[in-house]
């Protein structure tokens, strides 16, 4: 990701970094950084991956890049996007408020 690389990830029910089930793009959106695959589908990959326009790659990349530029690529940034998404959670805000 620290070159832009669009990450293709093969997993049913996983949830990326700082994201949640009742809120996936909480902290942010993957849709629109990388390529969810189900497993069922994996050898259909080369073909979805043809599927997508240029444009969108490229937006893409970027979102990836900006991703790995702002939490990825330190301490700092992992801690930064662990306590966007602490804040950001209302169970958490109610529990901490009880």
């Amino acid at each position: 990701m620290s070159a832009g690389v669009i990450p293709v990830v093969y997993a049913d029910n996983w949830l990326p970094p700082f994201s949640s089930p009742s809120d996936p793009t909480r902290v942010i959106d993957w849709s629109k950084c990388g390529l969810f695959i189900p497993e069922y589908k994996l050898r259909h990959t080369v073909d979805m991956l043809r599927e997508i326009n240029d444009e969108v790659i490229c937006e893409m990349q970027k979102c990836a890049l900006a991703f790995w530029d702002e939490f990825a690529s330190s301490r700092e940034g992992w801690l930064r996007g662990i306590l966007r998404w602490i804040n950001k959670d209302p169970e958490i805000i109610r529990n901490e408020l009880s």
